[in-house]
């Protein structure tokens, strides 16, 4: 393919004899450099790609593209192309190179603290209710029409997602739903993807090691209703029981608001809770949806009414939505209920935040409020320190029992990790033996 092709609507200081050099594939990662590739140098938190050029080269590329100025160093068969954003130009050049696959698809993005793959796994199971073949894409794993493939990230790499995206419009594909984090918003992976419908779950405290503040956090979640250089989503549907949901209502375009507020669009008066499943009727502005799902917990109605929205906004019709929420047994480590015919119940999610971790044993709570509460966690390492003690204290609080566990200590010292989380504990009053 011409690299000029490949660099349209790219902002770079290109040299003049970019004109008939071909390339035949592009990607940031030099280990995966192949003769004839454009390797594209990023800056990174831990790592700086410049700093791998020379084994790019080494590989075969044929140019490069950095924010950085050319070394003197580099051989004169290898462009130099620089440019202000690396980021953006390589989401860019990936949706060239595939051939736009995100304009031959209806997209739904979710974003927010909490909910996210819950939520995005309701709209894939509705997508796959009406017989149309789609991707999914979040922290569980990525699917596609052709196969799963391992989530290394939340939200794939943009070279990454148009490869998906591509395979999922060339396997006769009609949507995409995908998970979309802040990091991804803040690093332009979505660059160029334009959304039918963009879903806002909540804002609560998380990545506070990446973030500059909570502010800074927002802003990030903020961008995916600004729109991701493809223009505004089509429908925004937002949480309006939630403080930030509320500010971002005032600030997006195309608003559908969910919750249980009364002034929601998509709500609910009255809902069964049970350990078996929830069930109530959707009231939405095109109509009634009556709703049995095996989810369990007040949370999920909140990730049913968000799913609402936004399956209608991909033009999915009430019967497709309800079917698709039925079907949908469980999500993996999200209040996956264990039964192995014990005389307890046993719930195994993925609570990673003290918001998250609080909404966890108040659900608990709220099914079998008679019942003892032992909650069992941990906190991974190198992740933000800041919420350790703040989990801490919401189990300490809420549960009748707290026992500390490993969660992936990486290569910090366990018991460092479990030290900041007894902090919160002790502010909580639990009693230690």
């Amino acid at each position: 393919m011409r690299l000029a092709d490949v660099l349209k609507d790219v902002e770079a200081d290109s040299p003049s004899n970019i004109n008939g050099r071909q390339m035949t594939q592009l990607g940031c990662d030099s280990r995966k450099v192949q003769p004839g590739s454009l390797f594209f140098a990023l800056h990174g938190a831990k790592t700086d790609g410049n700093a791998f050029v020379k084994d790019a080269v080494e590989r075969g590329a044929v140019a490069i593209v950095s924010e950085e100025r050319q070394p003197a160093d580099l051989p004169e068969r290898v462009l130099w192309i620089r440019v202000r954003e690396a980021r953006k130009s390589l989401a860019i050049a990936a949706a060239n190179f595939f051939g736009h696959p995100a304009q031959a698809l209806k997209m739904a993005a979710v974003t927010g603290t909490n909910g996210k793959t819950t939520t995005t796994s309701i709209i894939d199971s509705i997508i796959k209710a009406s017989g149309a073949k789609t991707g999914l894409f979040g922290t569980i794993a990525y699917h596609t029409p052709t196969g799963d493939y391992p989530a290394p990230n939340t939200t794939p790499e943009s070279v990454d997602l148009q490869g998906f995206l591509a395979e999922i419009r060339d396997n006769g594909g009609q949507y995409a739903v995908l998970e979309a984090s802040s990091h991804a918003l803040s690093l332009d992976r979505l660059w160029t993807c334009h959304f039918a419908a963009a879903v806002f779950t909540n804002l609560t405290r998380e990545h506070m090691d990446y973030h500059k503040n909570f502010d800074d956090y927002f802003a990030a979640k903020r961008r995916l209703f600004d729109g991701t250089g493809a223009g505004v989503p089509d429908a925004a549907i937002i949480n309006i029981d939630d403080e930030y949901g509320k500010r971002l209502a005032g600030h997006a375009k195309n608003v559908v608001t969910y919750g249980l507020d009364s002034s929601a669009q998509i709500t609910t008066k009255k809902f069964q809770l049970t350990f078996s499943g929830l069930a109530f009727t959707a009231q939405t502005p095109k109509g009634k949806v009556q709703i049995s799902s095996p989810l369990v917990g007040r949370i999920n109605v909140y990730n049913i009414l968000a799913a609402i929205g936004a399956a209608q906004a991909l033009g999915l019709s009430n019967d497709v939505i309800t079917a698709g929420i039925q079907n949908l047994a469980n999500v993996s480590g999200r209040f996956q209920r264990i039964d192995l015919g014990q005389p307890f119940f046993v719930v195994v999610d993925y609570a990673h935040t003290d918001d998250a971790l609080e909404k966890l044993i108040h659900t608990a709570r709220e099914l079998n409020p008679k019942g003892r509460i032992i909650t069992l966690f941990g906190c991974g390492g190198w992740k933000d320190r800041t919420k350790r003690p703040v989990m801490g204290e919401a189990s300490g609080r809420l549960s009748d029992l707290t026992i500390l566990a490993n969660d992936n200590p990486r290569t910090e010292d366990p018991l460092k990790i479990i030290n900041d989380i007894i902090v919160g504990l002790q502010k909580a009053n639990e009693i230690f033996s």
